[in-house]
């Protein structure tokens, strides 16, 4: 069996940052050494690997190690690169598996919502949403739900750019009542689409959030009123949320 002295440059490389980034106090050299249970010169090494690449950085005045702001800027470049729709996946299929409903992902798309993905109930239902396929922000669940998170300048525009076509008999109207649902999504954390879209279609939506509090995503749970009694949505409601949180952690977010 290998021990802790043997396996790759970068093993060793890694198993030294693990150290420095997960200690709960500044590590000094010795303390490395001790821990990595590496040869002083292999540590010295690997340390300075770290720091030429920002890694780590050295406190002279208290000759202690810490993570490095490299750390940062590679995690940033990773969450920017990141699909949304690879990270969503398992959490999506969870909230399917729990609900046995429609599950929607979308982002924004200019003063649109666009669908990015889809899982389709296995019971029947037909829906007006397709992946690619791109529809209101003012009434639907995924639409208002990003909506509500935006910057005002942003909200504003988009509010703007709203059509406001009656859809249905409970489609909001007016940019002054969806300001009110904004205002009621951003309190509760929950966006509903009580048939404002599509008659006899109740959703339940949560925003996606990244490392910067951005909401730049939202999933939904989608299935006819028949199916959605009271209990049944309000357990929608959290298992939306579940979802929606999980898949922000996924992004850096933070609670």
């Amino acid at each position: 069996m290998e021990n802790k002295n043997s396996g790759s440059s970068l093993s060793k490389a890694l198993n030294m940052l693990n150290h420095v980034c997960t200690s709960p106090v500044p590590l000094r050299f010795a303390e490395l050494v001790e821990l990595s249970e590496l040869p002083k010169a292999t540590a010295h090494r690997q340390l300075n690997t770290l720091l030429e690449h920002g890694l780590v950085r050295f406190d002279e005045h208290k000759q202690a190690y810490y993570p490095g702001y490299g750390l940062l800027a590679l995690a940033h470049r990773t969450w920017a690169n990141l699909d949304i729709r690879d990270v969503a996946a398992a959490p999506m299929r969870d909230l399917w598996s729990s609900t046995q409903e429609t599950i929607h992902l979308a982002v924004l798309d200019g003063a649109d919502v666009i669908y990015i993905d889809k899982l389709e109930s296995p019971k029947s239902l037909r829906l007006y949403s397709a992946v690619g396929k791109k529809g209101p922000v003012y009434c639907t669940g995924v639409g208002k739900a990003m909506l509500a998170f935006l910057p005002d300048d942003k909200q504003k525009d988009i509010i703007d750019h709203q059509a406001f076509f009656r859809h249905t008999e409970h489609t909001l109207t007016t940019p002054e009542a969806l300001k009110v649902n904004l205002a009621q999504i951003r309190e509760k954390g929950i966006s509903l689409d009580l048939e404002e879209h599509e008659m006899g279609i109740k959703c339940a939506a949560a925003p996606i959030f990244n490392s910067r509090h951005e909401a730049v995503a939202a999933i939904s749970v989608t299935a006819p009123a028949f199916r959605t009694s009271d209990d049944v949505y309000e357990a929608m409601k959290n298992q939306v949320k579940d979802a929606a949180n999980a898949i922000s952690k996924r992004l850096g977010a933070c609670d």
